[in-house]
């Protein structure tokens, strides 16, 4: 993992604007109750309007006003982003409903397919054991229809034998040699 870039011209607590003016609020507020001089920098920007020595009581009141100010303007952004925070927290937990009921159905579906897809095995097997006994039973019907084809073969030749016998005059008529009249 790469280690976070930090900015390390400015301390981490003066890192967000609404902790850098309470830091510049506290120390104004701190130097105001020191009541000591303070010594400051002349610097050659025409922008900046420096302490005035005449009057340090006054330029400190204005920057503590100032500073209150800004304080005041960062502490209601501070409560409104809160607010917003606390509307998309609350838009987020419902949408958060109908996703765990709908997370809830898919997993109660996702059961029921596993409990399908069993039955489907179990019906499939069933359906290949019933082929093979059809496979069977359909080579049983072929073996009786061949039977009973032989079986009426043999009836028929017991039928000519036996009508063989009856016009020959049988065994008797043999025996007793009497012609026929």
């Amino acid at each position: 993992m790469k280690p976070k870039r930090t900015d390390s011209t400015r301390p981490k607590i003066f890192q967000s604007p609404a902790a850098a003016a309470e830091a510049a609020s506290v120390t104004a507020a701190y130097a105001l109750a020191k009541s000591e001089k303070l010594e400051f920098i002349e610097t050659d920007d025409s922008n900046f309007e420096g302490v005035r020595e005449n009057n340090p009581v006054q330029d400190f009141s204005i920057e503590i006003n100032a500073i209150r100010e800004e304080n005041k303007v960062l502490v209601s952004s501070v409560a409104k982003v809160k607010a917003e925070n606390s509307r998309v927290r609350e838009k987020i937990d419902e949408s958060m409903v109908p996703t765990s009921k709908l997370s809830k159905e898919l997993h109660s579906v996702q059961g029921q397919l596993v409990v399908e897809r069993s039955r489907c095995s179990k019906l499939e097997a069933q359906i290949a054991e019933l082929q093979k006994r059809l496979e069977t039973s359909q080579s049983i019907d072929d073996e009786v229809q061949q039977l009973r084809r032989q079986k009426s073969m043999v009836d028929r030749n017991m039928e000519m034998a036996a009508a063989q016998t009856q016009g020959s005059g049988g065994v008797c008529r043999w025996i007793a040699r009497t012609p026929n009249t």
